[in-house]
């Protein structure tokens, strides 16, 4: 399930940082799908995936000799929180409403579960916790760059070629509840969308 979850990660990070430079068919269909699935791995599967037990070995009890209901306990709470995290920095990518809102509940949820846990590893210098910081560490790191890009930021790298759909789309952004700027985006982004 590492394995899982490292091939899933690096392809979601790549094919954002791709679709920031270039257009290609179907980024916003592969990115979120992929984010589903990996929101659905630490939702799902938290309890053996953050305890190092690996898929085959998940629902077998023998696996679970060297850990304790809390560990399990702390998992899936973890888990839930990275799977908010993942769920959220797609939100925010796609620059779909709320998303900023839901990653930072996400961050502001990871602290108490971050301290915990550098507090056992100062105390046990386990492999398991050491792994679990650094898990955590880069999932924070990217959670945060993503809170402080801003919607414009995001909308200016990903459609630097066509500045009248940014501009239509910014305005937008600012006066949500004016419906003739919203109007005036969606005729930008179909003239976009022809264009292509």
């Amino acid at each position: 399930m590492k394995q899982t979850e490292i091939i899933l990660s690096a392809a979601i990070t790549l094919l954002m940082l791709l679709r920031l430079w270039f257009t290609y068919p179907y980024a916003a269909l592969s990115i979120s799908l992929l984010c589903l699935f990996l929101s659905l791995l630490y939702g799902i599967f938290s309890f053996g995936l953050l305890n190092q037990i690996r898929f085959r070995n998940i629902f077998k009890k023998e696996a679970f000799k060297d850990t304790n209901m809390l560990r399990i306990l702390g998992a899936i709470g973890t888990g839930f929180v990275l799977s908010l995290i993942t769920i959220s920095s797609l939100f925010k990518y796609q620059s779909w409403p709320y998303g900023n809102i839901i990653l930072l509940i996400g961050l502001v949820s990871l602290i108490p579960i971050y301290a915990f846990i550098i507090f056992k590893f100062f105390y046990s210098r386990s492999k398991f916790y050491t792994t679990l910081l650094i898990r955590l560490s880069i999932i924070a790191f990217i959670g945060v760059l993503l809170y402080f890009t801003t919607a414009e930021t995001l909308l200016e790298m990903k459609f630097r070629d066509f500045p009248e759909y940014v501009e239509a789309e910014k305005k937008a952004l600012k006066t949500p509840d004016n419906r003739a700027l919203q109007e005036a985006a969606n005729a930008a982004r179909l003239k976009m969308e022809m264009s292509k």
